[in-house]
């Protein structure tokens, strides 16, 4: 049976402007961990993420993704789809 995963979508403001990615990964607290990491990466770490600027948006197979991106999901828990503005 194929993964299913799900989409959060996030709509941060960093210092810089609005960020905006979504988030593939199982579950919520999952999905709150990979954001923190993202912005943190992004050198916006004191940026607040939680369940209002990271909501679930829907499900989707695993196999729909890239062969990378299954590898990060597999390794890390999920990944990040940066989107624009």
């Amino acid at each position: 049976m194929a993964d299913t995963v799900h989409i959060f979508d996030a709509k941060v403001r960093g210092k810089q402007g609005p960020l905006h990615f979504d988030v593939i990964t199982t579950d919520e607290a999952t999905a709150l961990k990979l954001a923190k990491r993202y912005m943190e990466e992004l050198g916006e770490g004191d940026v607040t993420v939680t369940v209002n600027e990271c909501q679930f948006c829907h499900s989707e197979p695993l196999v729909m993704f890239s062969t990378d991106q299954q590898r990060q999901f597999h390794e890390q828990g999920g990944f990040i789809v940066p989107l624009p503005g």
